[in-house]
């Protein structure tokens, strides 16, 4: 299961306090207007959610410009993946690594064959050829651990060379990107392409699991016969109509500006940190790893409060890599003194 997420719920049951670099959520939070309203949500515990996913999907149309009719609300991203892995139809899944490992899991019990494609550190010299006579094709856009975008060169080669494959993209990082790479709007043009995006890491809800799947509409239709009722609770979607009804400019421009700050102080700093290194990132976090295995690094990281997500469980990768989401600057820095430390005690 996955090893993140929850832990700093642990933290204050214990009494400790910490910083969890390894949930990538916005450290802004919410947009303002969330904040101020906060307690009118409290009447929505007593009422259920919509059942039409077409009053969500308005919602999320006026949010994000997507067409309604070729979105699918969720209970967060996770649900889109277990989704698309038991109701896709085909055998074999290629799966372009490292990637977010709940789609191997999903597809899985989905009683799929799971197989991958290695790109990291080196793409292999014709990865188009492990595609051949894949069903299902899953990359990330961006990458989830390493940020990157590079898996959409395969997207379009494929398309060129004439493969049908179905292609599942995860977008759950795109706002990040400013929608610059996403690949939404050609759902209409492409029928075997599913994007799954997330509510939670952009407007910082994880607590309240919000996501979505976007595909063709006929898609859409066939996949909500297979989604459980009730699936996006009523608090979230009291908050979707609030963003709906705000300009969210502001909050976009402040991210953008805090996201492009601290990426340029942190890669600075990570050039100058002399037993890690880092892979270059387009989103709002970074992969790391030592120069060996070191348990010891990370429990000291503990031992400060400071919580990085591992990636052992990543294929590709191994006990020297792990992730940092992008903070505040004072997070950031915490995480920089007590990695300088851990390097001087060496």
């Amino acid at each position: 299961m996955n090893p993140h997420g929850g832990r700093v719920l642990e933290w204050l049951r214990e009494g400790k306090e910490g910083i969890d670099l390894s949930a990538n959520l916005n450290p802004l939070g919410p947009p303002e207007i969330l904040r101020r309203r906060w307690p009118d949500l409290f009447a929505a515990l007593s009422l259920y959610p919509p059942l039409d996913p077409r009053f969500v999907g308005r919602l999320l149309e006026a949010i994000y410009g997507f067409p309604q009719e070729a979105i699918l609300p969720c209970n967060g991203a996770t649900q889109g993946i277990y989704l698309l892995g038991r109701a896709l139809s085909g055998k074999i899944v290629v799966i372009v690594e490292p990637c977010f490992t709940e789609y191997a899991r999903a597809f899985r019990l989905g009683g799929k064959e799971i197989r991958r494609l290695l790109v990291f550190p080196e793409p292999p010299p014709n990865p188009l050829e492990a595609l051949r006579g894949a069903d299902i094709v899953v990359l990330g856009n961006p990458g989830n651990p390493l940020g990157d975008t590079e898996g959409l060169a395969l997207y379009f080669q494929a398309r060129e060379e004439g493969l049908s494959t179905v292609f599942v993209v995860d977008e759950a990082f795109q706002e990040f990107l400013g929608e610059e790479t996403s690949l939404v709007f050609r759902v209409f043009s492409d029928r075997n392409l599913y994007i799954v995006r997330s509510l939670t890491k952009y407007f910082a809800l994880a607590g309240l699991r919000g996501g979505f799947v976007v595909t063709h509409p006929e898609n859409a239709a066939f996949l909500l016969d297979h989604l459980e009722p009730w699936s996006v609770n009523t608090v979230l979607v009291r908050v979707l109509e609030l963003f709906a009804s705000e300009d969210l400019s502001p909050f976009r421009e402040a991210t953008q500006r805090w996201l492009l700050e601290e990426k340029a102080f942190l890669e600075r700093e990570f050039s100058a940190l002399p037993f890690l290194s880092f892979f270059p990132s387009r989103a709002n976090f970074y992969t790391l790893w030592t120069e060996k295995e070191d348990p010891e690094f990370f429990s000291f990281l503990e031992q400060k409060g400071i919580f990085v997500r591992r990636l052992g469980d990543f294929f590709g990768l191994g006990g020297r890599f792990f992730r940092v989401a992008v903070r505040t600057r004072r997070e950031n820095e915490r995480f920089l003194e007590a990695v300088r430390e851990y390097g001087g005690a060496r």
